[in-house]
Protein backbone atom coordinates (compact mmCIF):
# COMPACT_ATOMS: atom_id res chain seq x y z
CA UNK A 1 0.00 0.00 0.00
CA UNK A 2 1.51 3.45 -1.01
CA UNK A 3 0.64 6.35 0.90
CA UNK A 4 1.05 9.66 -0.89
CA UNK A 5 0.77 12.96 1.07
CA UNK A 6 -1.07 15.54 -0.77
CA UNK A 7 -0.96 19.43 0.01
CA UNK A 8 -4.43 20.61 1.18
CA UNK A 9 -4.55 22.24 -2.54
CA UNK A 10 -5.41 18.68 -4.15
CA UNK A 11 -7.68 17.74 -1.87
CA UNK A 12 -11.23 17.66 -2.85
CA UNK A 13 -14.26 18.45 -0.06
CA UNK A 14 -15.19 14.96 -1.17
CA UNK A 15 -12.14 13.67 -0.04
CA UNK A 16 -11.36 15.48 3.55
CA UNK A 17 -15.44 14.78 4.29
CA UNK A 18 -14.58 10.55 3.49
CA UNK A 19 -11.21 10.74 5.42
CA UNK A 20 -13.31 12.43 8.51
CA UNK A 21 -15.62 10.07 7.86
CA UNK A 22 -13.66 7.05 8.24
CA UNK A 23 -11.71 8.65 11.55
CA UNK A 24 -14.70 9.50 13.16
CA UNK A 25 -16.03 5.43 12.76
CA UNK A 26 -12.82 4.33 13.64
CA UNK A 27 -13.15 6.59 16.60
CA UNK A 28 -16.98 6.16 18.10
CA UNK A 29 -15.80 1.93 17.41
CA UNK A 30 -12.80 2.31 19.84
CA UNK A 31 -15.25 4.22 22.10
CA UNK A 32 -17.69 1.44 21.99
CA UNK A 33 -15.26 -1.44 22.55
CA UNK A 34 -14.27 0.55 25.46
CA UNK A 35 -17.40 1.47 26.66
CA UNK A 36 -18.82 -2.40 26.53
CA UNK A 37 -15.35 -3.31 28.65
CA UNK A 38 -15.88 -0.89 30.98
CA UNK A 39 -19.50 -1.96 31.50
CA UNK A 40 -18.69 -5.30 31.40
CA UNK A 41 -16.36 -4.85 34.42
CA UNK A 42 -19.03 -3.06 36.22
CA UNK A 43 -21.57 -5.87 36.05
CA UNK A 44 -19.18 -8.63 37.06
CA UNK A 45 -18.34 -6.47 40.36
CA UNK A 46 -22.47 -5.81 41.00
CA UNK A 47 -23.12 -9.22 40.09
CA UNK A 48 -20.94 -9.86 43.18
CA UNK A 49 -21.82 -6.96 45.35
CA UNK A 50 -24.19 -8.48 48.03
CA UNK A 51 -24.84 -11.89 49.83
CA UNK A 52 -28.48 -11.83 50.44
CA UNK A 53 -29.13 -14.89 48.96
CA UNK A 54 -26.52 -16.85 51.05
CA UNK A 55 -28.26 -15.38 54.38
CA UNK A 56 -31.35 -16.51 53.75
CA UNK A 57 -30.65 -20.26 52.79
CA UNK A 58 -27.93 -19.77 56.26
CA UNK A 59 -31.55 -19.08 57.88
CA UNK A 60 -34.09 -21.47 55.90
CA UNK A 61 -35.70 -18.74 54.53
CA UNK A 62 -36.52 -17.80 51.13
CA UNK A 63 -37.28 -15.10 48.61
CA UNK A 64 -41.39 -14.89 49.21
CA UNK A 65 -40.76 -15.00 53.02
CA UNK A 66 -38.65 -11.60 52.56
CA UNK A 67 -40.97 -9.70 50.50
CA UNK A 68 -43.76 -9.92 52.73
CA UNK A 69 -41.27 -8.57 55.68
CA UNK A 70 -40.38 -5.85 53.77
CA UNK A 71 -43.74 -5.03 51.71
CA UNK A 72 -41.81 -5.48 48.39
CA UNK A 73 -43.03 -7.02 44.94
CA UNK A 74 -41.09 -10.84 44.75
CA UNK A 75 -39.72 -9.75 41.67
CA UNK A 76 -38.37 -6.95 43.00
CA UNK A 77 -36.79 -9.14 46.08
CA UNK A 78 -35.86 -11.63 43.58
CA UNK A 79 -33.69 -9.50 41.58
CA UNK A 80 -31.88 -8.56 44.29
CA UNK A 81 -31.11 -12.05 45.74
CA UNK A 82 -29.63 -13.01 42.28
CA UNK A 83 -27.81 -9.86 42.38
CA UNK A 84 -29.82 -9.15 38.87
CA UNK A 85 -29.81 -5.33 40.49
CA UNK A 86 -29.09 -4.36 43.64
CA UNK A 87 -31.39 -2.88 46.40
CA UNK A 88 -30.90 0.64 47.69
CA UNK A 89 -29.16 1.40 51.10
CA UNK A 90 -32.67 2.10 52.49
CA UNK A 91 -33.12 -1.30 51.19
CA UNK A 92 -30.13 -2.95 52.21
CA UNK A 93 -30.87 -1.87 55.90
CA UNK A 94 -34.53 -3.22 56.00
CA UNK A 95 -33.05 -6.33 54.76
CA UNK A 96 -30.78 -6.49 57.12
CA UNK A 97 -33.34 -5.58 59.96
CA UNK A 98 -35.44 -8.02 59.12
CA UNK A 99 -32.84 -10.74 58.92
CA UNK A 100 -31.37 -9.70 62.32
CA UNK A 101 -28.42 -9.42 60.82
CA UNK A 102 -25.46 -6.42 60.47
CA UNK A 103 -25.49 -5.25 57.34
CA UNK A 104 -21.96 -5.40 56.52
CA UNK A 105 -23.17 -9.54 56.92
CA UNK A 106 -25.01 -8.83 53.33
CA UNK A 107 -22.23 -7.04 51.17
CA UNK A 108 -18.93 -8.90 49.59
CA UNK A 109 -16.80 -6.27 50.71
CA UNK A 110 -13.46 -8.52 49.91
CA UNK A 111 -14.39 -9.61 47.00
CA UNK A 112 -15.58 -5.42 45.44
CA UNK A 113 -12.30 -4.18 46.72
CA UNK A 114 -10.29 -7.03 44.65
CA UNK A 115 -12.03 -6.49 41.51
CA UNK A 116 -11.10 -2.31 41.91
Amino acid sequence: MNIVMYSSKDWSFNQILAYLWSFLSISAFVSIIFCNFAVKQQISIMAKLNRIRVVLAERDLNNKWLSDKLGKDPATVSKWVTNTTQPSLEALVAIANALEVPVQELVRQEEFNQQK
